[in-house]
């Protein structure tokens, strides 16, 4: 049973990757076609170089989510790590009904 439930889990979370991808694709699709259009627009506009910053500061707030992820995904396999270790102590500390002690 542990093996389908794993196997679901897998595909569910395989599935939900290819979903996120698929939107990340045409959110990048969309945003291209937007940078175009003002691109062309501003071509000729005074003032207009203070776009040219726009990828950089794109690419700092990338960064940052990017570390932010990366920490977070360190802290919830922290966390999943100690609930694992303390259900396996409580696993430990239950005695059968009979008396006698667990050696698992």
């Amino acid at each position: 049973m542990n093996d389908t439930v794993i196997d679901t889990i897998e595909k569910l979370q395989t599935q939900g990757l290819e979903a996120l991808k698929q939107a990340q694709a045409a959110q990048a699709a969309a945003v291209n076609s937007f940078r175009e259009i003002v691109s062309n627009a501003t071509s000729n506009l005074p003032g207009a170089q203070g776009l040219r910053n726009i990828p950089t500061v794109i690419s700092q707030v990338n960064e940052l989510n990017s570390t932010f992820a990366v920490k977070l995904i360190e802290q919830q396999n922290e966390y999943v790590t100690q609930l694992v270790s303390l259900l396996k102590s409580a696993q430990k500390d239950v005695t059968p009904a009979d008396g006698t002690a667990d050696k698992a």
